[in-house]
């Protein structure tokens, strides 16, 4: 990865140089500022450089290739929860706990559904939702990639919502985070989201959007559960 960004940087400087701006010499003849011969020494560099960003994209997609998991294949489900800190400037502690179930569809792709606790300390406050969820794992390796979106469906509770009364709201979620396996099918995983709501109580406070949350997810699936058996057995 050092080398692949080494490169690029190499190829940006260069590439910048080709739009040099020309100069006028003591005649008043506009002159540029890199010659034919500079020029084709840069246009060759640019090119060495772009065939060594080749190289490397075409060797990182090798090694995910040999050392991609198969908890991620198409079959794979997988069950976890994680647990979630505001990110807001706002006073008073903001934490939501979001156990979760989801399906790989393909490689690489799941979606599943989760429910969320949600608390702000100190006050009234707090909602519980349900979301439908889906991840996309573009690195699929022992240290694994995610990105992720969400639709909610949640309802909110406080001293200022009278009984009677359904405070319900809509939100949508963006996450990204990274994974990492802890045994042969348990892995943890950090990650960053954001949340954009359509109502949202004065008692949640402005640190109810970003989060910071830490998970773990175990994950099985009856083939290779199946397959490692009759191994065994033999």
């Amino acid at each position: 990865m050092k080398r692949l960004l080494t490169t690029l940087a190499l190829l940006t400087t260069l590439s910048a140089a080709t739009f040099a701006q020309s100069e006028r010499d003591t005649t008043g003849t506009r002159k540029p500022l890199i010659n034919a011969e500079t020029k084709q020494k840069v246009d060759n560099a640019i090119g060495q450089a772009d065939e060594k960003v080749q190289e490397e994209v075409q060797r990182s997609v090798r090694y995910q290739e040999a050392n991609a998991l198969p908890w991620f294949d198409q079959g794979t489900v997988f069950v976890g929860s994680s647990l979630g800190f505001g990110l807001g400037k706002s006073s008073g502690t903001y934490l939501t706990l979001n156990p979760r179930i989801g399906y790989f569809f393909s490689p690489g792709f799941m979606a599943g559904l989760k429910y969320g606790f949600d608390n702000r300390l100190a006050t009234s406050f707090r909602a519980r939702e349900l979301s439908l969820f889906s991840r996309y794992y573009p690195f699929r390796t022992r240290i694994n990639s995610f990105a992720g979106v969400g639709y909610n469906f949640g309802r909110e509770f406080a001293s200022n919502i009278g009984e009677d009364e359904k405070a319900r709201y809509n939100s949508i979620t963006l996450e990204a985070g990274i994974g990492f396996m802890i045994r042969r099918n348990l892995g943890g995983e950090v990650s960053v989201e954001t949340n954009y709501y359509d109502r949202s109580n004065a008692l949640a406070g402005r640190n109810r959007g970003g989060r910071f949350k830490v998970g773990i997810n175990y994950y099985f699936n009856r083939k290779l559960d199946f397959d490692n058996l009759r191994r065994r057995g033999r």
